[in-house]
This record gives C-alpha cells, sequence and structure tokens, in this order.
C-alpha cells in the first residue's frame, strides 16, 4: 500500500516560525485578563440555538472566574415598565364560557374522531360512533366525578347512591365503553423517529399551553414543579419524597401569585423539549427556567425559584435580559461564597443575616445568609436585605414571642413563591376521579383539571374587577361546569320499556302532600334553543309558572329545564322564557 510523504518544504511550512505552539495551552499562566472575568464569546451550536428561541442570548460566566466581596448588595438603578393590559368583560361570563376558551369545540370533533377510529382499530364489532356532544358529556361526568368523589365510579348509577345528573345522561356500560377507547390523535400520525414520550397527549396540552401563553402576566411569578399522580407503568415516572403524592409524572410550571398557570413544561428525562447544549451549560433546572422565562418581556416581571433552579449563570443569564429574580441557593453552584458558618451566625442570634456582593463587571449577584429557626441561604439580582421589616417569632426557651428582623428578600419570596403550590392544591381538592393503569387517561383529566382551576381563577379576577363580591367557589364553579357540559345541546329522548312500578327500598309511604319545587336551570342551558319540548306531569298540583311576572299555576313544564310555566292561548310563557 502506497502513501504519499510530505516534502522537506512542506513540513516547515506546517511548522510555522515555532512561535506558536499548542503546548501554550498548559501553561500555568492566566490567558484571561482579571478584568475580563465574564465570557461574551459563545460557542457558534449554542448561539444558533438561542438564535431559535426568540434569540435569548444570555452570557456565561467560568465558575472558576466567580470572585465575591464581603459587602452588603447594592441593587442596580432600574423601573418597572407597565404590564400588559388585561381586557375585563362588561358582564361576568358563565363557567363554561372560561372553559371553552381551553378546550374549544373543535377539540371535542378531534376526540369524537380519534375515538371512533381507535374502536375501528381495535375490531369493536359493536361499536357505536360517538360525536362531539356525547365527547362534552364524557367530559362533563369526569369533572363532576371530581366534585361528588364517590368511592367507586359504579356507584354513580346505583340506586343506592345514584348521581341523576350523571346516570339520566349516560349509561355505566357506555360510559365505560367510551373511556377504553378514548383517544385524542390516532395512532397512525405517530411518526417512526418519535422520541416525544408524551405524544399521545400532546395535542390537548398544546391546546391548553397555547391558551395559557395568552394570559396577560401579572407582575410577580415564580417557577417550581408540579406532580401528577401516578403509580401505573411508565418509564418518565419520578419519585419523588417529601411530595403529597410523591409517585407521579412530573411537571414544570410558572404560575403567578394568583396560582395562574403562564406556562408549563412536560419532562420526560432525556427527550424533554430543552436545548442539548443550553442545559449542558445551565444544568437542567436552568435550562428549564430559560424556557419558561422566554414568555416574559423586559423590565415587567419578578421571578422567583426554589434552590434546584437557581444557580449563578441563571442569575447573570436573567439580568441580562432585564427579569429580576431571587431564590432559594446551593452554595457549591455559586463558587463557595465566604460565607460565615452557621455556628457563628446562629451565635449572633435570630434574625441576623450576613451578605456577600459579586465582585465582577457587568454582573451584579448579592447573596445572602439569613438565620431564623435555622441558616437559609438566598441569591438574587435585584435585593437582598432592602428594607427590613420585624416579625413575630415563638421561642421555645423564652417560651414566648419574639421580634426577629426580617430581610426583605426573604418577604418577598415568601409572598410570591407559593404559585405553583397554591395552583396544584386547587387541583388537589377536587382532582377527577380515575382509576386506571392508562397514564394517558390520567394525563389527559388532569389537563381538564388545569383549565377547570385556570377558568376559575379567571372569573375571581373579573369578579374583582367589577365588583362582585358574593361569588361562586371553586366547588361550585366546577359542578356548574360540568352539568351544563352534560345539559347544553341535550337532545330528548323518549325511554323504551314500561315504566318500573316497583317502589324503591329506601322509599317510605308518603301520606302528606309534597310540594313541588323548581329548581331554575343555568343560562347555558336554559338558551341553547334544543329540544325545549312542554309536557304533562300528570300532577294533581298545579305548580306556579316561573317566568316574570305571571302568577298561574299550571302542570305544564319544560322536558328540559325541569320547570313549570302557563300553557295557554293567551299566555306564551314557554316561549317568552326561552328567548334570551
Amino acid at each position: 500500500m502506497s502513501r504519499n510523504k510530505l516534502r522537506d518544504e512542506d513540513i516547515l511550512e506546517l511548522l510555522g516560525d515555532g512561535r506558536n505552539s499548542d503546548l501554550s495551552d498548559f501553561s500555568d499562566e492566566e490567558d484571561i485578563d482579571e478584568h475580563d472575568n465574564v465570557i461574551d464569546v459563545v460557542p457558534d451550536s449554542i448561539t444558533d440555538s438561542f438564535d431559535n428561541q426568540n434569540d435569548f442570548m444570555p452570557a456565561f460566566v467560568d465558575k472558576r472566574s466567580i470572585k465575591w466581596k464581603k459587602q452588603p448588595f447594592v441593587p442596580s438603578k432600574f423601573s418597572l415598565d407597565e404590564l400588559e393590559e388585561r381586557h375585563f368583560p362588561e358582564e361576568i361570563p358563565t363557567p363554561l364560557d372560561y372553559f371553552m376558551k381551553y378546550i374549544t369545540d373543535n377539540e371535542y370533533d378531534e376526540m369524537a374522531t380519534h375515538t371512533n377510529t381507535y374502536a375501528q382499530q381495535n375490531g369493536k364489532l359493536t361499536w357505536i360512533e360517538t360525536n362531539s356532544r356525547k365527547m362534552k358529556i364524557f367530559v362533563g361526568v369526569h369533572l363532576l366525578m371530581g366534585v361528588f368523589g364517590l368511592s367507586r365510579i359504579r356507584m354513580y348509577w346505583e340506586q343506592k347512591s345514584r348521581i341523576n345528573i350523571v346516570a339520566d345522561n349516560i349509561t355505566r356500560n357506555r360510559f365505560f365503553e367510551l373511556r377504553s377507547n378514548f383517544y385524542i390523535m390516532d395512532n397512525n400520525d405517530i411518526p417512526i423517529n418519535n422520541k416525544d414520550r408524551f405524544v399521545k397527549v400532546r395535542p390537548i396540552y398544546n391546546i391548553l399551553q397555547k391558551r395559557c401563553n395568552e394570559l396577560p402576566v401579572e407582575k410577580n411569578v415564580c417557577v417550581d414543579e408540579q406532580m401528577v399522580p401516578f403509580k401505573g407503568k411508565l418509564s418518565v415516572k419520578q419519585y419523588m419524597p417529601g411530595k403529597p403524592n410523591p409517585w407521579g409524572i412530573k411537571l414544570y410550571l410558572m404560575c403567578g401569585e394568583s396560582g395562574l398557570v403562564y406556562d408549563f413544561l412536560l419532562y420526560q428525562g432525556s427527550t424533554t423539549e430543552l436545548n442539548c447544549n443550553i442545559q449542558k451549560v445551565f444544568g437542567l433546572g436552568g435550562a428549564v427556567v430559560l424556557k419558561l422565562t422566554m414568555l416574559l418581556k423586559k423590565n415587567r416581571h419578578f421571578l422567583y425559584m426554589d434552590n434546584f433552579f437557581t444557580s449563578f449563570n441563571v442569575l447573570h443569564a436573567l439580568q441580562q435580559n432585564c427579569i429580576y429574580s431571587a431564590g432559594t441557593i446551593r452554595v457549591n453552584r455559586f463558587a463557595n461564597p465566604p460565607f460565615i458558618s452557621d455556628k457563628e451566625l446562629s451565635k449572633m442570634g435570630r434574625g441576623s443575616s450576613f451578605e456577600v456582593n459579586s465582585n465582577m463587571p457587568n454582573s451584579n449577584i448579592g447573596l445572602i445568609k439569613w438565620y431564623d429557626n435555622k441558616a437559609v441561604g438566598l441569591g438574587s439580582n435585584f435585593i437582598t436585605s432592602g428594607v427590613p421589616d420585624d416579625i413575630k417569632r415563638y421561642d421555645k426557651k423564652e417560651k414566648t414571642c419574639i421580634t426577629v428582623n426580617r430581610p426583605e428578600i426573604v418577604k418577598c419570596y415568601n409572598q410570591s413563591m407559593g404559585g405553583v403550590d397554591k395552583h396544584d392544591q386547587l387541583v388537589s381538592f377536587f382532582r377527577t376521579f380515575i382509576k386506571s393503569r392508562k397514564w394517558t387517561l390520567r394525563m389527559i383529566t388532569h389537563a381538564f383539571d388545569i383549565a377547570c382551576v385556570n377558568s376559575w381563577l379567571e372569573y375571581k379576577l373579573d369578579c374583582k374587577h367589577i365588583g362582585i363580591y358574593k361569588t361562586m367557589d371553586l366547588l361550585h364553579f366546577k359542578k356548574r361546569l360540568g352539568e351544563t357540559l352534560i345539559l347544553v345541546g341535550k337532545t330528548f329522548v323518549k325511554k323504551r320499556g314500561r315504566p318500573s312500578n316497583s317502589p324503591s327500598p329506601l322509599s317510605t309511604p308518603v301520606r302528606k302532600r309534597v310540594r313541588n319545587i323548581d329548581q331554575r336551570p343555568f343560562e347555558e342551558v336554559r338558551f341553547d334553543h334544543i329540544d325545549h319540548l312542554p309536557t304533562n306531569d300528570n300532577s294533581n298540583y298545579p305548580v306556579r309558572c316561573k317566568n316574570e311576572g305571571c302568577k298561574l299555576r299550571s302542570p305544564v313544564k319544560c322536558t328540559k329545564c325541569g320547570v313549570h310555566f302557563s300553557f295557554t292561548k293567551r299566555n306564551e310563557c314557554f316561549r317568552l322564557y326561552h328567548i334570551k
């Protein structure tokens, strides 16, 4: 085998004049200037990745070049711009109107189409095709199951524990049949080289995220984790001890103080929707923060994080983008700042603190260690001690309350960091009950719960702006939402077969006259103009007409609304009641 030999002239040209040598890389001398600690030269691969993320290009700081000085933090001067204006309605919409902004009518059509397709692919010979109307009933029943919270799903159809709004609108067998074939996408549309482990639920989370991103963001926001309870088989299932639900699927949420979700990210290990180059530089927590904060605008927001997300590079990158942030810290992520020990700080007494400040150009990061029951460290790019205030704490030794000095960063952190926890708590109050080994059902119903809680929080903000103080709580809001999803657009179908004459085992003979009390329907059901038909209740005691201004009594009632109206030649109460 022949090889081409280099000529002497070529070898001398490659060697050059001998002044430049690769051995200089191993010299002990520091090439970087003392005042040039911030690395402004970004690798091309990372630059390209940031170009794909709305040109958000943070600067990187070498950990070895981070220097600190034992001086109080002096914040840079800044002024906040006005927040994006929120448009409030003149009249309060219904719960269904709020919810339909997240899950639109088109999504129910897609659910029906893909559910029918999946049933056909499984060879269901007795399958009766469903439609968007039935899908709304299916979703509404799941929401009501979170409200009533019976121990077993079959109890909603049993005679002793029957819930009429559920059992009268969908049979038990049909409910289980829909649930076993429920799909929101076609399996044939999944690409061969798919790496998204949540591809089967991605459509509903995409539309949910789209609506969340449209909401005007509050001034104070936070980033934290959320767990979706699940103990079945799933490769990305997480175990997080100390959480209310330690086993489950992890999400990263960005919420405001009110609990409104503005953006989120589904965690799926190495295939999480994060840029690999950014994750290598900032770590997982930093990459999550930088992705979620792309929604925030400059000079408008304060961001709060816990120690999983906070690092020197993250605070520095957010500072470069004029997003003022703070959070608890892990000391090793800040090049071991010169804090005094916890023992020395405890001797100074409760409420004592110690500050350090970054000693670098183009970077103004402050750290503080504060001692209450134990030492806690916090870092920020806009505040540390600030204007301290005094708080009351109970002293076990003195057995009385004492006054403790608290830095302003601790006050701001405690007030604004609980947004994700508040949203998680609201979801857990009336979480949609579903006991299934299918992770897709758990994730889909969790999306419905997020949409419902966000809808209720929007409703509360609108009521506060208009001046309505008597509002629905989350329980009644979700109950009304489930009922209207079931009843709006409902068609009247006459039951087949003879009515049962056998009395209920719990029924007792009625001796006194039973007074008929009509419960008025919701406006969404009253004005939907679908199958409102008059019928005679065959009662010996006519009921007063429910149309405003009419005082007549009548045995005629609406089959859908369930209320009575005078139905004569002179009175058109039935027609007038159903016209808005």
